[in-house]
C-alpha cells in the first residue's frame, strides 16, 4: 500500500524542512500546496517534491485542504501542518503499519500532542484522523478546524505527532473572522462548527457571546459527547468570568451528563470550591482527579497535568489551608518528583523548611 503527504502551507520557511525531514522516508508522493508565501517556503518545498503547486486562498481551509489531496495518486494519503514534527518512532511505526496492515484499514488516528512541559512530556493531547484511504469519497469539511468525518473501520496508533508551533506565532482573530464571515453571509453553523466557533469566541475574549454559544450547543441536537463536556468547561469559566458563580458551578457539575469524572473536570470542581475557600470540598475534587486515570483513545482533550501535577499542588495547598501540614508536605513531596524545577514546587520547598519540613 502506498502512502501520499498532503500539505497546505503560506510563509513556513521557518519549519517546513523540519516537518518534510521527519516523514519525507515515510511516504511515497508528497503533495504541498501554497496559499500565498511571501518567504522562500516554495522553494524549500521543491527540494523535497514536484508537486508544488499554488492556491488562492478563499478563507476556507478544507478548499485547500481538499486541492491538496486531489494532487495525490496513492492508496492512502496522510496530512501535516508546516508546524509539526514528526519523531522518528513515529515515522517507522507508519511504515510498518502501511507494509502489514494498512489494507483493510480505512482511517488511521495518531495522538495529536499540541504542548508538553519542560521535559518534553505530553500535557496537551488528543486523537486526529492522520492516515486515510484515498478515492473513497473522503473529504475535508469546514472553513475553519477542519476534519474528515469518521467512519468505516477506524483503528488507533499509538505514536504521536507533535505540534511545534515558532515562539510568537499568533492566528490572532483570524479563526473568529472566517466563523463570523460565514455567518454574516447567511451560513447556519453545524453543530461541530458552533461548538469551534465558540471556543474561539472564548479565547478572543468575548465572554458573554462564548457563554451564548456554548449553552447553544450543549443543549442542542447533535454535535459529539466529548466537545459537549469541554463545552461545559468552558461554559464555567465564563459564568466565572462574569461573576455568575452559581451558574459555574452547574455548568461544571453539568460536564458529568456527557462525561464520567475525570481530572479536567474534577480539578474544575475543586478550583471553584478553592475560590471559595470551601477547602475541605475543594480537597475531596482534587483529590478524585489525582486518582482518575486519562482516557486517551476517547477523541476528548486531555490535558494530562489535571491528572497528576496541578490537583497535587492543590491538595498541598488545600490541606496547609486545613491545619494538616503533614498531609500538605506529602503531597509537596509528590508533586516535587513530578517537577523539581516548577516555581510553584520552588516555593512551597522554601516554605515548607521555614516550617522546619524537609531538614532530616
Amino acid at each position: 500500500m502506498t502512502l501520499g503527504l498532503s500539505m497546505i502551507v503560506k510563509n513556513e520557511s521557518e519549519t517546513l524542512a523540519r516537518a518534510l525531514d521527519g516523514i519525507v522516508g515515510a511516504v511515497d508522493e508528497i503533495a504541498i500546496v501554497d496559499t500565498g508565501s511571501t518567504d522562500d517556503t516554495i522553494e524549500i518545498a521543491k527540494k523535497y517534491t514536484d508537486k508544488v503547486f499554488t492556491f488562492a486562498w478563499v478563507n476556507d481551509f478544507s478548499a485547500a485542504r481538499n486541492y491538496a489531496l486531489s494532487k495525490l495518486t496513492t492508496d492512502y494519503f496522510m496530512w501535516l501542518d508546516a508546524d509539526d514534527v514528526v519523531p522518528e518512532a513515529t515515522a517507522k511505526a507508519i511504515m510498518r503499519f502501511m507494509r502489514s496492515k494498512a489494507a483493510d484499514v480505512d482511517m488511521v488516528m495518531l495522538p495529536y500532542v499540541t504542548a508538553v512541559d519542560i521535559s518534553g512530556k505530553p500535557t496537551f493531547s488528543y486523537y486526529r484522523e492522520r492516515i486515510i484511504k484515498n478515492n473513497k469519497g473522503y473529504s475535508w469539511q469546514g472553513a475553519v478546524h477542519e476534519a474528515i468525518e469518521l467512519s468505516g473501520n477506524i483503528v488507533k496508533l499509538n505514536k504521536p505527532i507533535m505540534h511545534s508551533k515558532p515562539v510568537g506565532r499568533d492566528s490572532g482573530t483570524r479563526n473568529l473572522d472566517i466563523y463570523e464571515s460565514l455567518i454574516a453571509g447567511g451560513k447556519t453553523l453545524s453543530p461541530r462548527e458552533r461548538y469551534y466557533y465558540a471556543r474561539e469566541l472564548f479565547y478572543n475574549n468575548r465572554t458573554s457571546d462564548a457563554a451564548r454559544e456554548l449553552c447553544a450547543f450543549i443543549d442542542g441536537d447533535g454535535g459529539f459527547t466529548v466537545n459537549k463536556a469541554d463545552a461545559c468547561l468552558l461554559l464555567s469559566h465564563c459564568f466565572e468570568q462574569l461573576g455568575e458563580k452559581k451558574s459555574a458551578l452547574q455548568a461544571a457539575l453539568y460536564r458529568f451528563a456527557f462525561a464520567p469524572p475525570d481530572g479536567e473536570g474534577c480539578c474544575r470542581l475543586g478550583a471553584l470550591f478553592l475560590d471559595d475557600k470551601d477547602y475541605k470540598s475543594a480537597a475531596y475534587w482534587f483529590d478524585r482527579a489525582w486518582h482518575t486515570k486519562p482516557d486517551l483513545s476517547s477523541g476528548a482533550f486531555v490535558q494530562s497535568d489535571y491528572y497528576g501535577f496541578i490537583p497535587l499542588m492543590w491538595l498541598t495547598v488545600c490541606y496547609d489551608k486545613l491545619g494538616n501540614k503533614k498531609k500538605a508536605y506529602s503531597y509537596h513531596l509528590r508533586a516535587k518528583k513530578l517537577r523539581p524545577t516548577d516555581k510553584g514546587v520552588i516555593m512551597n520547598d522554601a516554605y515548607f523548611a521555614s516550617k522546619g519540613y524537609g531538614h532530616d
